[in-house]
């Protein structure tokens, strides 16, 4: 069973990139069908929203112990880029260009985004929600963004969940800066599920609204496709 469920799982991604590399009717209909195995094997297991996935799974002394360790993230972000700030003020003070430009390069260097390797987690349940992981050392990390958040921001009308994913993974470098951002700030939260427990970090309306990001929605913009007896596709 788990050997079919990790097959069926490999081919909704690999039916994803096909349909986001070529969005027609037939490696849409192949994506829709590919997910609907999925889910027939393996709909509950996503990462999804239940109730055991919320901080009130966790006891008291973990909630504590969650809290410590993002004030102990915090200082040690703030320990490493503090020099360079007294640097930069100093810097700016005496209108030293060449100093200002070289501790402007040592900032960026110092504040690379803390999470890598952020993709969007395609075969998962929960329609509401766009999930994706990312790595922060050997630590997984979630992120989750309410698809009524997308549809406010985008101004689009009750996106589907394959449609707001589509919209994340055509943007994912814009939407990898915002959540790593927010990660470094330490705003993320015990997420419990399945014996053990993640990072989650959650994109609201204001984040994205807040946020000098510049995203594309033309990937919304699809051309309709005539699918023949054969499988072959042409315009509408």
């Amino acid at each position: 069973m788990l050997t079919d469920l990790e097959s069926v799982t490999e081919a909704v991604d690999q039916a994803w990139q096909r349909w986001k590399a070529n969005k027609n009717a037939a490696n849409e209909a192949a994506y829709d069908e590919a997910y609907g195995e999925w889910k027939s094997l393996g709909g509950g297991r996503g990462v999804g929203r239940p109730t055991s996935g919320d901080q009130s799974a966790l006891t008291s002394s973990e909630r504590a112990r969650e809290a410590r360790a993002r004030q102990q993230q915090a200082a040690a972000n703030w320990e490493k880029v503090a020099p360079l700030v007294q640097q930069l003020r100093r810097a700016v003070a005496d209108r030293d260009e060449r100093e200002i430009s070289r501790l402007a390069t040592s900032l960026v260097k110092e504040t690379e985004m803390a999470l890598s390797n952020l993709q969007v987690i395609h075969a998962q349940p929960d329609s509401d929600f766009v999930v994706l992981n990312g790595w922060h050392g050997k630590q997984m990390v979630l992120a989750f963004i309410p698809t009524v958040h997308l549809d406010d921001h985008f101004r689009r009308r009750h996106l589907s969940g394959k449609q707001a994913n589509l919209l994340v993974d055509s943007n994912l470098e814009a939407f990898a800066r915002i959540i790593s951002a927010k990660y470094e700030r330490g705003e993320h939260r015990p997420y419990s599920r399945f014996g053990s427990t993640l990072p989650r970090v959650d994109i609201t309306l204001e984040d994205l609204d807040a946020s000098a990001e510049k995203f594309r929605a033309d990937v919304l913009n699809m051309t309709p496709m005539w699918v023949g007896p054969d499988g072959r596709s042409s315009p509408a």
